[in-house]
């Protein structure tokens, strides 16, 4: 099962783009059929969205602060956007950008098994609405304070973003602050080199990722979580947490692994949500609340003695 909620302690700051979704699911229709032009009537739904805001969103309830740092355009979704994340609980650290847009993604459902098959199209970024470094600068104080960061493989996409992202890591290791990847987007072994990829990988406390993403990332042939192992522990030798989702939809089954300290796997009731938007940031959260409640500590700003203090106090205090 999913982490139970508790007492709202810890602080996180989470950091990546604001995009506005256009929300589209056909239930009359399977990507696989198209063949031809096709027509169709179905609810449109138009929000602020981004992997970052969505882990704000899921965290605010399982964390006692949390902080979003991003920057958006200055149109008519800024006002929305800053309202709606200061409505959920979330500090804004946002850096509004005259002349520019927030930019836009389709994400269209159909009615295949599950959940249906995602399409998404994302409309491409302008250096003016990446990510900076001075917009991180901007929210080094939070970053310091807090227990642990949120970073996702989005940012990476982009030299821009990516400088920013590495600066953040930065202000988080000479704080002892964790530092949390979500290595999305789920192909990006397929879109980035490793070494755009490797300097924040190897910053990293704690990695999230799908069981297929990270097979792309350590080459590995198929199998279970517990093949990937081995080739986790040689590709960073740090031995960070892993936390791997596989099975239906990717989410349904959590494997949290880290090398001769822990080893939990569940299922995590992917199947049993009506709606999986969201689900994987709000089993992020758990999992990171739970893993700092247990006394996960960061790498030191040297690189040196990784978490020598982490978990073997508790080879594992009760499971997630």
């Amino acid at each position: 099962m999913i982490p139970a909620d508790g007492e709202r302690r810890f602080s996180l700051v989470a950091i990546g783009e604001i995009r506005i979704d256009v929300r589209v699911r056909v239930d009359s229709l399977r990507f696989r059929d198209v063949c031809g032009d096709q027509f169709h009537y179905a609810p449109v739904r138009i929000t602020p969205a981004g992997v970052a805001l969505q882990m704000a969103r899921q965290a605010i309830g399982l964390f006692a602060t949390v902080t979003l740092v991003s920057r958006i355009g200055r149109d008519e979704f800024a006002d929305p956007i800053r309202a709606q994340v200061t409505a959920m609980g979330v500090t804004p650290r946002l850096t509004v950008v005259e002349g520019a847009s927030t930019a836009r993604v389709l994400v269209m459902r159909d009615t295949s098994e599950g959940h249906g098959v995602r399409l998404m199209v994302a409309e491409p970024l302008s250096d003016l609405q990446m990510l900076g470094v001075s917009d991180v600068r901007a929210a080094i104080r939070e970053i310091a304070a807090a227990d642990a960061l949120f970073l996702t493989g989005y940012e990476l996409l982009h030299a821009r973003s990516a400088e920013a992202v590495l600066e953040a890591a930065a202000v988080a290791r000479s704080h002892s602050t964790v530092i949390c990847l979500d290595l999305v987007p789920h192909d990006i072994h397929r879109r980035i080199p490793p070494a755009r990829l490797l300097p924040l990988l190897e910053a990293a406390d704690v990695v999230v990722g799908e069981l297929e993403t990270l097979r792309g990332v350590v080459d590995a042939p198929d199998g279970g979580p517990e093949l990937l192992f081995p080739l986790l522990d040689a590709v960073h030798k740090a031995a960070p947490v892993w936390m791997i989702r596989s099975g239906a939809g990717g989410a349904s089954r959590s494997t949290i692994y880290q090398q001769d300290r822990l080893h939990v796997d569940y299922p995590t009731g992917y199947e049993r949500v009506s709606d999986p938007m969201g689900f994987g940031d709000l089993l992020t959260a758990r999992e990171l609340r739970w893993l700092l409640s247990t006394g996960l500590a960061p790498a030191s700003a040297d690189g040196s003695s990784f978490r020598s203090v982490a978990m073997n106090r508790s080879r594992v205090s009760g499971s997630p």
